[in-house]
């Protein structure tokens, strides 16, 4: 659930956990995560939010909390000495607490839920890597929002976790320990991930030989292309908000009928993502963001391998270039031809994926230049995550069944001349439930999408040009 740029991992990073140790190490995404906080003091925060017309309780919130504090969530980072080898996951040492609120207008949900999120202070270095807070409105309804970092799970990670919370099955991870035998471990973790650096590496120089000698520009879907756009194709210049410099990124949430979304995918030869793909691709075209070339658009993908993979973050993304510019008429079936060549390269490539090889040459890298490749990696022009059928012990908290849910993240810490020009300028989160379908957006360009209200007509005009119904919140 994230936008996937810069994110990685390596192939061996899920079966090497467990080997030898007792805890499951900080690898692939998580310690991208945790380089971006280290080196730039930013965060990755995940909201999942519930609103309910029949309150569950404030106890039934309590016992959810209480549930979590015993599950994969409450983690803590233990730090090495031992240099090449990966930090370890370890149980929190925290006592979790629900935060609460005064009682709120109804009208107000969205505002209350936007709050928490700009506001988090997540710390899962520390094992304050997750906060649950709820409040009540003045007809009576209550809205819970579980706030976590993004280090310590994906979207389909945290399903996983409150699946186990309802379940009563949460096991947590071992405490930390020290002495000679974390020693001896971790001697060993660096021993691997020297032999994976050097098998990366040589993969990383083969995929590079092999771009130079490529004159195809057909699409990859193994992330950036080295040309990133100073200037769109068509001479558009881009016409920035005249926005502030340190305007922060702008928030939407919105709710849509499920069967008018799939009845309008199905009625232009598309898919739900390919639908979703395209509404993001109209927002870009509308908003005049600076595109050079073909237009990128990243589409996360689930790379969990079963019920036993316990990776904190297991998803990785694949991109598509849509050559031509976007809006309410564009061929659906252009999309998903690009999506599913994509999703076959990706597929095939296996360990020959750039990306999946990069984690282990970095970590073996000074930060100081681990902190200037990571600045000058360019990102998508926009990202969609499509979380899916939400599961019903998702839905529910205390027996009661929410009435509206949603799902997204955000990029606190950094400044707006960071996100400008880096992409992607803007990000969205679509989950699906009931006979709804709620869509997070997240604008992080400050010249294009840095005007909440601007990006609200937007989402708002690409609806409505393919005849889809909204609310927001």
């Amino acid at each position: 659930m994230t936008t996937r740029t810069g994110t990685t991992r390596t192939e061996t990073d899920h079966r090497d956990i467990g080997a030898t140790d007792k805890a499951p190490r900080v690898a692939g995404s998580d310690e991208s995560y945790l380089l971006a906080e280290d080196l730039f003091g930013a965060s990755a925060p995940i909201q999942f939010s519930w609103v309910f017309d029949d309150d569950p309780g404030q106890g039934a919130v309590d016992e959810l909390c209480r549930h979590l504090a015993t599950g994969a969530l409450h983690r803590a980072v233990q730090r090495t000495r031992v240099p090449a080898a990966r930090h370890r996951w370890v149980r929190s040492p925290r006592t979790a607490t629900v935060g609460t609120s005064e009682t709120i207008p109804d009208d107000a949900i969205g505002e209350w839920v936007d709050s928490v999120l700009r506001g988090a202070a997540l710390r899962p270095v520390d094992g304050a890597g997750w906060q649950l807070d709820t409040v009540t409105t003045t007809a009576g309804r209550r809205v819970v929002s579980l706030l976590l970092s993004h280090m310590i799970a994906d979207g389909q990670g945290v399903f996983r976790a409150l699946s186990a919370a309802a379940s009563g099955t949460a096991t947590s991870l071992p405490p930390a320990e020290g002495g000679w035998r974390s020693v001896r471990e971790d001697i060993a973790d660096a021993g691997r991930q020297l032999a994976a650096a050097a098998r990366s590496l040589r993969v990383l120089v083969t995929q590079t030989i092999r771009q130079r000698r490529s004159t195809s520009a057909g699409a990859s879907a193994d992330g950036p292309d080295p040309d990133r756009r100073a200037q769109p194709a068509d001479g558009r210049a881009g016409r920035p908000t005249g926005r502030a410099a340190d305007v922060d990124a702008t928030l939407a949430i919105v709710d849509v009928d499920s069967r008018t979304w799939k009845q309008h995918a199905a009625a232009h030869s598309g898919t739900s993502n390919g639908l979703f793909a395209a509404l993001l691709a109209g927002i870009v075209t509308a908003s005049e963001y600076p595109v050079n070339g073909p237009m990128r658009v990243c589409i996360a993908v689930n790379r969990r391998e079963g019920e036993s993979d316990d990776r904190a973050n297991a998803s990785g993304g694949v991109w598509i270039r849509l050559p031509e510019p976007v809006d309410g008429r564009y061929d659906l079936a252009d999309i998903r031809m690009r999506s599913k060549a994509a999703f076959t390269a990706y597929a095939e490539s296996g360990a020959e994926q750039v990306t999946d090889n990069l984690q282990p040459v970095v970590r073996l890298l000074p930060k100081r230049l681990v902190g200037k490749l990571i600045r000058a990696i360019p990102g998508p022009d926009t990202t969609v995550s499509n979380l899916g059928v939400a599961p019903d012990d998702a839905l529910s908290i205390g027996g009661k069944t929410a009435s509206s849910f949603a799902i997204r993240a955000m990029m606190l810490g950094g400044s707006a001349a960071d996100r400008r020009g880096r992409g992607p300028g803007v990000a969205a989160w679509l989950v699906e439930y009931g006979d709804r379908m709620t869509l997070t957006f997240l604008g992080l360009d400050p010249d294009h999408f840095g005007d909440a209200e601007q990006l609200r007509v937007r989402i708002g005009n690409e609806l409505s040009a393919r005849d889809i119904d909204f609310t927001f919140w």
